[in-house]
């Protein structure tokens, strides 16, 4: 059990840093892509050929693109700080917004920019997640420990008025 409670420690310090990391740079973006626009525009010949190419096809990306990423990672890692605590709210949080970041890529930018190993990345984590939070009783139900009250039948698993 203890291994498992590592592992999922493990797993959540790798959500923290991508989840904040992500946030933090689509805030950024968010907050300077007109500043950016602007600037290439005046000076195009900062950037070798191909990387003009990669430019020019992130500055036509909207805005809300990056603002609603930015939200979606912020809540991703409010889930993961909710895990950390070993709360399902944090689970469902996670789930929530990992799974409507692969979908904004779809609604703004369409169906080229969906990658095969972000949806298996997103799935792994998910599943992962629900069973080590599951094993340490966090989603679904605890297994009940029998009690036994010195009669030699354990009734843990009887409700309380059946215990007589």
């Amino acid at each position: 059990m203890n291994n498992n409670k590592t592992l999922l420690h493990i797993l959540l310090v790798i959500t923290f840093i991508f989840a904040g990391l992500s946030c933090i740079s689509y805030f950024f973006v968010t907050l300077l892509q007109p500043t950016i626009q602007s600037y290439y525009s005046a000076h195009p010949e900062v950037l070798p050929g191909e990387m003009q190419t990669m430019m020019q096809q992130l500055l036509e990306v909207p805005r809300t693109y990056f603002a609603v990423s930015s939200l979606l990672y912020a809540l991703e890692l409010a889930g993961a700080i909710l895990m950390w605590n070993l709360r399902a709210s944090g689970f469902h949080c996670y789930t929530l917004a990992r799974l409507l970041l692969l979908l904004i890529p779809l609604l703004f930018l369409g169906r080229a920019y969906v990658g095969l190993g972000d949806v298996m990345f997103a799935l792994l984590y998910i599943a992962v997640y629900w069973m080590l939070l599951r094993q340490q009783g966090v989603l679904g139900e605890k297994k009940a420990e029998a009690t036994d009250n010195g009669d030699g039948g354990g009734d843990a698993d009887l409700p309380d008025s059946d215990k007589q």
